[in-house]
């Protein structure tokens, strides 16, 4: 690749979709000798593989919906990551 998916204008992202996910169409592809109509990339390197797994994507509008189905670390105490946690304001 010669541009950078997450910054090039040539890549979309959609609005509903995960942060991650980009796909560019190829407007004058003939898909009947085999030329793909569009390519995807997921800049966590969880690429959708299936239609399926492509409607997550696109509905997973927050994080990655792999990411957020995988188990969590062996520390069942620890639900959130601290990066994550936000001290309150005293009163």
């Amino acid at each position: 690749m010669r541009e950078d998916p997450r910054e090039s204008i040539n890549w979309r992202r959609h609005r509903q979709g995960c942060p991650h996910y980009r796909e560019r169409w190829f407007v004058e592809s003939d898909p009947d000798i085999g030329e793909p109509m569009y390519q995807v990339f997921c800049s966590k390197n969880t690429p959708p593989e299936t239609t399926e797994e492509q409607e997550r994507c696109l509905a997973s509008r927050a994080r990655c919906w792999r990411l957020s189905a995988a188990p969590r670390n062996a520390n069942p105490g620890v639900d959130i990551p601290l990066t994550q946690v936000r001290r309150r304001r005293p009163a």
